[in-house]
């Protein structure tokens, strides 16, 4: 959103001096009204009353926008695997000497965040060759859209599912189980959050009213979607469990919900 704004300088400036090649990629504005929708893109306001009973703001359907058309242009140039990063965060020190291990991970790890907001029970995977730095498979979402690293088969799998938009971006990362989207993450985290006043007004503050009958319906919805959830977890249990709770704080993020 702000190019030539001082975070974007800071965190180029970090992956230049990590020797990390990086590009900008130009936000979608929502702050003015509902973004021009490109190729198949297509906002559904009534999955996303009836799921969350509210409606998505613009400010969210602009982030949501972003982050899918970097999916969308990494695939299309080719790329095996991108880093997408949003602008307000910092890099650990070992953050590209970890991130380049990521990268050689096998083709089934399709997507891995590089921090998130929520603690989660996890499976540690495997540790990494720092000795510092683990692979886990989170049993749910971690929350946040920070920063990833996702490989070509993850994009098809987003650019498949996610052009329909209902909900936040993190939101789709973090139901990864309705289109088997291959998701871990990274402990401790590779990045944090600078300390700022977002950009996005939360669909979930003030929201708007919607049918009464849909107040009825929402339970069911969440009750099946968690039937969905335990079923896909069953199916995969080898992949995620033995599953616990880490014990030390991941991050230095100060909005990490323990």
């Amino acid at each position: 959103m702000y190019p030539e704004g001082e975070p974007v300088n800071q965190l180029l400036s970090a992956l230049k001096s990590q020797r990390l090649r990086a590009s900008q990629i130009a936000g979608v504005d929502g702050r003015s009204g509902v973004p021009k929708l490109e190729a198949d893109e297509v906002i559904c306001n009534s999955i996303t009353r009836w799921r969350h009973l509210c409606e998505l703001k613009n400010s969210e359907i602009g982030c949501y926008l972003a982050h899918l058309r970097a999916v969308r242009q990494a695939y299309q140039a080719g790329l095996q695997r991108v880093c997408i990063l949003e602008d307000d965060v910092l890099l650990e020190d070992d953050f590209g000497r970890v991130l380049a291990e990521l990268e050689r991970l096998p083709p089934e790890v399709e997507m891995v965040r590089l921090m998130g907001l929520k603690v989660r029970k996890r499976k540690i995977i495997r540790c990494l060759n720092d000795g510092v730095h683990k692979l886990v498979r989170p049993e749910r979402g971690w929350c946040g859209a920070q920063g990833y690293l996702i490989n070509r088969r993850g994009m098809e799998k987003i650019l498949g599912y996610a052009n329909r938009i209902f909900e936040p971006i993190d939101k789709v990362f973090d139901h990864f189980w309705q289109f088997d989207l291959k998701l871990y993450g990274v402990e401790p985290h590779l990045l944090w959050e600078t300390e700022h006043t977002s950009s996005i007004e939360k669909s979930n503050v003030h929201k708007a009213k919607v049918s009464q009958w849909l107040y009825w319906l929402h339970p069911f919805g969440k009750l099946w979607r968690s039937i969905e959830r335990h079923i896909y977890l069953y199916r995969y249990k080898k992949q995620f469990y033995p599953a616990e709770k880490p014990k030390q704080r991941l991050g230095r993020t100060a909005r990490i919900k323990l």
